[in-house]
């Protein structure tokens, strides 16, 4: 058949799934906003895990204390108020914070005279991150105001070099990664609604018996998807860039691998759609198979930085390398060993691989209906 051809197959195709997906606007509906619930959910997770909140009792308000304090606040580690010994006591048995640190009295004429401290830290261990979070920054803080306090006295410190040229908040990075998981399910979570729908209506028939190549019918079904898909996409990035204000150093990037994330997913959506044939059945297998493909792909660093294991285990998930490719186009990081060269020929294997798969499964799914 000549290409013209199969250019109307694959838009006809695609304009008949997203007709049927308007009149049925529930589970269309359904996969915008799942996608976006991700982002929110693990962003409040990221927000209410980044730093413990602590209350400081002063008992001593002399520079030196007011100085140990501010140490405090720059570890990136607590969130800090002042409060009075009473307060500080009720506020950690209601949970509403992890620890007290209580600055006692004499702190500044004991340091003068040079005399041992004890600082009462009261931990709530409820919580074991933020338990070891207290543990960790309590004695960082401290070496840290010890250092500038009487820099004369220390004479081991650290001199720090940076491998990127700026730091990035935890948000903006994670931010990255869950909006590529995002991609992902909003993605597959179409191509699986879409295909399965065929087997509840039962128009898969006509596709069956059609005279075309099962490859046309996969691409047209993968581009119908396309189009609600790539508004959940346009929305995720709405958030991400204008909300949160995360910024991508190189927007072609953004969107060159952004068309092969959605491509590769719409694929592997067909494909599941196609295998479950029911949409109640898709949506939760579509997020199933999100999950843990995404705590598994280096979502909070490099995925070498998982061990052996779980880095084997990266290194075969496309979103692995969908991940690294964001990070450098939004903060021109390097993120894993290979290049960007090799992050495009793997997504780019990966579709042609899911469309090609979905097409085979397609096409011998339908002969048998």
């Amino acid at each position: 058949m000549s290409v013209r051809h199969n250019l109307r197959v694959v838009r006809a195709v695609a304009a008949a799934d997203i007709k049927l997906t308007l009149r049925e606007p529930l589970f269309a509906i359904i996969g915008v906003l799942i996608p976006i619930n991700f982002l929110l959910l693990f962003l409040l997770f990221a927000l209410s895990g980044g730093q413990a909140p602590i209350a400081v009792v002063m008992n001593d308000r002399g520079p030196l204390a007011q100085q140990f304090v501010q140490a405090m606040g720059h570890s990136s580690s607590f969130i800090i108020h002042t409060a009075s010994a009473a307060d500080a006591e009720h506020e950690i048995h209601s949970g509403t914070i992890v620890a007290v640190v209580t600055v006692p009295q004499e702190f500044d004429a004991a340091l003068a005279a040079k005399a041992r401290i004890d600082l009462p830290v009261e931990v709530n261990n409820l919580n074991v991150d933020f338990t070891n979070d207290i543990r960790r920054a309590v004695p960082l803080s401290i070496t840290s105001f010890y250092a500038n306090a009487f820099p004369d006295q220390v004479v081991v410190t650290a001199h720090e070099s940076d491998v990127q040229a700026a730091d990035t908040g935890y948000i903006p990075y994670l931010a990255v990664s869950i909006m590529v998981a995002g991609l992902m399910l909003a993605s597959q979570l179409q191509g699986s609604v879409n295909t399965a729908r065929d087997y509840e209506l039962g128009t898969i028939k006509e596709l069956a018996l059609a005279p075309v190549s099962r490859l046309t019918i996969g691409v047209g079904k993968v581009l119908g998807a396309a189009a609600l898909a790539a508004a959940s996409a346009l929305l995720l990035f709405t958030v991400v860039v204008f909300f949160l204000g995360v910024r991508p150093l190189h927007p072609l990037e953004v969107l060159g691998f952004g068309l092969l994330i959605l491509a590769a997913f719409l694929a592997l959506g067909v494909l599941a759609g196609t295998l479950v044939r029911r949409r109640q059945q898709a949506i939760p297998l579509s997020i199933a198979m999100v999950l843990p493909l995404f705590f598994l792909s280096g979502p909070f660093g490099p995925a070498n930085w998982l061990g052996a294991l779980p880095g084997a285990i990266a290194a075969v998930s496309p979103l692995t390398y969908a991940i690294a490719a964001f990070q450098h186009a939004f903060h021109g990081y390097q993120t894993a060993p290979q290049g960007l060269s090799v992050d495009a020929i793997v997504l780019a294997g990966f579709a042609l691989a899911a469309v090609g798969s979905a097409a085979f499964v397609f096409g011998r799914r339908g002969a048998r209906h």
